[in-house]
């Protein structure tokens, strides 16, 4: 396949469509809770009444798989996978992971567009039980710069319309960034990809360190803004949407600003020190029994 060309598979073509299976287990769960520093009583102590559960963004252990070497529907080389950038994040939640489930996740293409310079790519999971019911479906998106796209892929469905995330949003939490937590996420999650990892990768690909990965500043979002007085005691997470807009290095300092925009929806965003935003028009909606 010809470098920084991305090209959509005909309908008739294999690949367009994968899957595995998991096993959950207290183990991955546990591990993925600690790698976010969120250890509270429900994800975390084995003695919780009514057992465990997953933490909201853990799903993203269960679809890391299926896209680990580019995402299904498309053809593309080895050197423009590795252009990619995960922009964009959207999660919608039917019930939590819990252990001793096997689960099946489904991944497509659902959309491939082209920009001036860039080719971004849009993947759909369907998480389910093997009896077909409803865990979790995401869509991420991917930005491959410097990319070409050859044939179109349009969803289906219409996009959901958004709201208005920008303004108003108040501190809620601060985190700091070392050089251990890509490490202890990438072994904890079993989410590796050496540009989090290996210092000399990440120079090779331009940058000047070592990025965190955007789900773990993601997961950490959440914790921050579900731990906070803006969101109720009562509410279990039905969605979560967020555009990753610039980078995380070790020695950051971070800090997360959330606040009620509706009766069922918070918006957060996360800052740099110097209030360069690392994720953007971030958005959790809940129901509130």
């Amino acid at each position: 396949m010809t470098d920084h060309v991305i090209r959509v598979l005909s309908p008739d073509s294999p690949g367009l469509l994968r899957t595995a299976e998991h096993r959950i287990d207290e183990r991955w769960l546990r591990a993925f809770t600690v790698a976010v520093g969120d250890t509270r009583a429900e994800f975390f102590d084995l003695d919780h009444d009514g057992g465990i559960v997953g933490h909201p963004v853990f799903p993203v252990c269960v679809e890391w798989p299926l896209i680990e070497y580019g995402a299904p529907g498309i053809d593309l080389s080895a050197a423009t996978l590795r252009l990619g950038l995960h922009v964009s994040h959207r999660m919608r939640m039917y019930a939590p992971l819990r252990p001793g489930q096997v689960v099946r996740t489904e991944a497509r293409l659902y959309r491939a567009e082209a920009g001036s310079t860039s080719v971004r790519i849009t993947t759909e999971f369907r998480t389910v039980t093997l009896d077909g019911k409803p865990i979790v479906t995401t869509q991420l998106g991917t930005l491959y710069r410097g990319a070409r796209l050859e044939g179109v892929k349009e969803p289906s469905p219409e996009r959901e319309p958004g709201l208005d995330v920008t303004a108003g949003l108040t501190r809620v939490a601060t985190f700091v960034v070392d050089a251990t937590n890509a490490v202890v996420y990438s072994e904890c999650t079993r989410i590796w990809n050496p540009i989090h990892t290996d210092v000399r990768i990440a120079r090779a690909a331009g940058l000047p360190n070592t990025v965190l990965h955007g789900t773990e500043t993601l997961a950490r979002a959440v914790s921050a803004v579900t731990r906070a007085a803006v969101f109720p005691r009562t509410g279990d997470i039905t969605g979560i949407d967020c555009r990753f807009t610039s980078p995380v290095f070790p020695g950051m300092t971070l800090a997360v600003n959330a606040a009620r925009v509706t009766d069922n929806s918070i918006a957060f965003d996360v800052r740099a020190a110097d209030g360069t935003p690392s994720i953007s028009d971030g958005l959790i909606t809940f129901d509130n029994p």
